[in-house]
């Protein structure tokens, strides 16, 4: 039953990610059919990330005591409403306010979903329980751009708002029939639900988090130009290329559940993110070197997917890295860090583009991403120092201190 309430809760984070996600190859579509802007539809993707990135820790805080399996059901219900009613809004203001209210609904679902898994899931999977959920991300990350854009050339840009107001509805219903109750988290007051800021490994912990999501929007936002103007990638290869660097990507967050699961999560992060420093202060050179050589371009996008492979290994294991030091409060810690993980991109995103106009070119974005990683990997080694697996009163998440190799303990 567990197994079957996991691909459930993993349906409906697909479903969220694609919501945030589809709009971004479409902007020329919505821009054309509703005669706004290009940059007035952009700021369709701003209103959901900032919904969800303001309205999740606000929401999770004031429905502490809230049952999981009640909370879920409320975010998809809101969901699935603010989908069926952008399918008919005509309005600019009506269609930015509907994108807010999907940024929301959807961060609450997303950071309740990880936080009941501890309760659901036995503690010797959790990791690859994480890595499931975050995985459906990662698949609404490549899927999103053209099942939004076949979408629209074969029916209407509003018809994805159908399939997931009906989409959400159906996994509501799932939840309500097959989810156990859950409990949410310790009661506490509104401002000490926040007391969580105060222990430093949490603090560092989330800066980490900031900064790794920021480094990797930076040189994520201009890939494309990166593909195309440094390394000489062709106009109608750049779709393919894209789609399989990010199911190559996907792949890479499943097994980086296993890895957490054996090695722990701070050797995780740790090797990832040297890795993508490494890589990172490479590609500039070798963008270089790939261009005068026969077979460069190859080499140039195979040093890229080293970067996009790590990164990609490290997402499950930051989610499991606090659930792991704060299991009490689990639901407070990730509504918080997936709110910081959507104001990091939007820092990427921004001073990436300061850079561009800067130096007219994309070919020193790799660098000042690395410079977000060592600060990233500074501030994880902080976490890790300063933090150490907890199980909860009771024991109900069936937490346990992590194990290394040959069951040596390890200590976050």
């Amino acid at each position: 039953m567990n197994r079957t309430i996991l691909y459930m809760l993993t349906l409906g984070t697909f479903l969220t990610g694609f919501a945030e996600l589809a709009v971004v190859g479409i902007l020329p579509i919505i821009s054309q059919d509703a005669g706004i802007s290009i940059a007035q539809a952009g700021q369709l993707v701003t209103a959901f990330s900032l919904g969800f990135a303001i309205g999740t820790p606000v929401v999770v805080s004031l429905t502490q005591r809230v049952s999981r399996r009640r909370l879920l059901a409320a975010a998809l219900l809101v969901f699935a409403a603010g989908s069926l009613l952008s399918y008919a809004a005509d309005g600019y203001a009506a269609m930015i306010a509907l994108r807010a209210l999907l940024g929301a609904s959807a961060g609450v679902y997303l950071a309740t979903a990880l936080g009941a898994l501890p309760k659901l899931m036995p503690a010797a999977q959790l990791g690859r329980s994480m890595s499931t959920l975050m995985m459906a991300f990662s698949a609404a990350a490549v899927l999103g751009a053209p099942v939004g854009i076949a979408l629209a050339n074969s029916w209407s840009w509003q018809s994805m708002y159908l399939l997931l107001g009906g989409g959400a509805l159906l996994v509501m219903l799932g939840v309500l029939r097959l989810m156990p109750e859950v409990e949410g988290d310790a009661p506490a007051g509104f401002g000490s639900q926040f007391a969580v800021l105060g222990r430093p490994a949490i603090a560092a912990g989330l800066l980490m988090s900031l900064l790794f999501s920021s480094g990797i929007s930076m040189l994520n936002t201009y890939f494309v130009p990166f593909l195309q103007d440094i390394l000489g990638l062709k106009l109608s290869y750049t779709g393919l290329t894209m789609l399989l660097l990010g199911l190559a990507g996907t792949v890479a967050t499943r097994f980086g559940g296993g890895a957490v699961d054996r090695f722990g999560t701070s050797a995780v992060i740790v090797r990832s993110l040297i890795v993508m420093t490494v890589t990172l202060a490479l590609l500039p050179v070798a963008a270089s070197a790939f261009a005068s050589a026969a077979g460069g371009l190859a080499g140039g996008i195979a040093a890229a997917a080293v970067w996009m492979l790590a990164y990609s290994l490290a997402i499950p294991a930051i989610q499991t890295h606090f659930v792991r030091i704060e299991p009490e409060s689990a639901n407070i810690v990730l509504g918080l860090n997936s709110s910081l993980l959507h104001l990091g991109v939007a820092i990427g995103s921004v001073t990436g583009g300061l850079l561009a106009d800067a130096t007219s070119t994309v070919r020193y974005h790799p660098w000042a991403a690395l410079v977000f990683a060592l600060l990233s990997l500074s501030a994880g080694l902080v976490s890790f120092a300063k933090g150490s697996a907890r199980v909860p009163a009771g024991g109900g998440g069936h937490l346990a201190p992590e194990s290394g190799g040959a069951g040596r303990p390890v200590r976050e």
